[in-house]
């Protein structure tokens, strides 16, 4: 395009938006097809007709607002400073903000010319203006993950733990002992007794979970190895505590302490009891083990059993508890009593605990590997594993006394 031509562009462009057109911006244009400089000027006048359109409609807001004592904000720049930006250097801004645009139009040989979009001022609402689920403003999240509450395991608290490096575990027992000692005059031949000698064993067993997660997963997401390691550790954890408690000991499963657990029996008891309660039971059973030539030391509940001995009244109203029973109820006759949901609520046990054992071969370890075609897909499989074994000895059976309160009430109650 000749330079005079060029000029004269420039100077309608210059009367359209009331502006002087900057030096740089001039330079870009220089770049342009002349057909689309022509349609840039062309879209300018255009411009300039609905924006006198739109600053008069401006004007008269303002004033109105003025009447009212509102006073028109000031737009802010990028210095900081406040000041009003006309529509005509709106224009002008436009075309300085979109140089590198018109730059490109020259290499790209495009036809379209630059956009310049105005439109009036609006009130800005969070209803209106924010794309639903866009979380604006941002949202405040708490760290961490807020687990699944599940019940706390019990019973490795209560019993023998220790180690072990073979993955059997055998004891000899006494069993089968005959006669017994007399008094003895003078050349008489003496008592005689004997008794066998019994091996027994238990096997170790093997408790396992695993997680399979994706290293997208692994990176992206905080905290997720710990929270994966956690969850591990917990449902071990309580697997175990359900096979030491209630194990029957067929195929892979640990053999717990009421599969040896000797039924209540209340012996001298039976039918003697006036309108037997929850406590007279537990007293009962705690005879029981006491005759059996063992001290318990620990009954374990569950906790609604326990709440309802705590609210047990009279005919009359008040509070029944008893003499062998502490003031908090956490203690009968000596023994001391374990609540948890892990006990079927209406069951009870009571022993001497130190006699149930639990020996560990492997405790519990995390190891992270890859499964099939794992390593294709970009997975991981976190794995835990504990094994252990237990066992109560056939002599120690009466050790441990195992009932429900509804059956053994009756038992016990006088006609």
């Amino acid at each position: 395009m000749e330079e005079k031509d060029f000029n004269e562009l420039i100077a309608k462009m210059e009367k359209a938006t009331g502006e002087k057109i900057d030096a740089k911006v001039q330079e870009a244009l220089k770049e342009l097809d002349p057909e689309v400089l022509t349609k840039v000027v062309n879209d300018s006048k255009t411009l300039k007709t609905q924006l006198e359109e739109v600053e008069k409609q401006n004007t008269k807001l303002e004033e109105a607002l003025k009447t009212q004592g509102i006073a028109i904000t000031k737009l802010k720049e990028g210095g900081g400073s406040s000041k009003t930006i006309s529509f005509k250097e709106a224009i002008n801004k436009g075309l300085r903000d979109n140089i590198d645009a018109l730059k490109s139009m020259k290499e790209t040989n495009s036809k379209e010319g630059v956009r310049i979009e105005m439109k009036a001022a609006a009130n800005m609402l969070l209803g209106t203006n924010i794309v639903a689920n866009a979380q604006i403003p941002q949202a405040e999240r708490e760290s961490g993950i807020t687990r699944v509450v599940r019940r706390m395991p019990f019973i490795l608290n209560l019993v023998s733990v220790g180690t072990i490096n073979s993955n059997l575990w055998e004891w000899v027992q006494q069993v089968n002992p005959d006669g017994d000692a007399a008094m003895t005059a003078e050349g008489v031949k003496k008592a005689q007794i004997d008794f066998d000698l019994a091996l027994a064993e238990a096997s170790v067993k093997k408790v396992t979970a695993f997680i399979k997660v994706s290293k997208e997963m692994l990176d992206d997401v905080d905290l997720i190895e710990a929270e994966i390691n956690e969850e591990l550790r917990e449902v071990i954890n309580l697997k175990i505590d359900a096979q030491l408690l209630t194990g029957d000991g067929t195929g892979q499963n640990l053999t717990g302490i009421n599969a040896n657990a000797t039924p209540f029996a209340p012996g001298s008891f039976a039918t003697a009891v006036d309108e037997p309660n929850n406590a007279d039971v537990l007293r009962v059973a705690i005879n029981q083990i006491n005759i059996a030539q063992f001290t318990p030391t620990d009954i374990v509940l569950h906790p609604s059993d326990v709440t309802a001995m705590e609210l047990e009244k009279a005919s009359d109203g008040h509070y029944i508890l008893p003499p062998f029973r502490s003031v908090d109820g956490t203690v009968i006759k000596g023994v001391p009593v374990t609540q948890n949901v892990g006990v079927a609520e209406g069951d009870y046990l009571i022993g001497d605990f130190t006699k149930s054992g639990v020996r560990f071969k492997e405790g519990l370890t995390f190891d992270v590997g890859y499964e099939n075609d794992d390593f294709t897909k970009n997975f991981v499989t976190i794995l835990a594993e504990a094994r252990l074994v237990h066992r109560v000895k056939s002599n120690h059976y009466p050790a441990f006394v195992k009932g429900t309160f509804a059956t053994d009430k009756l038992a016990i109650t006088a006609p």
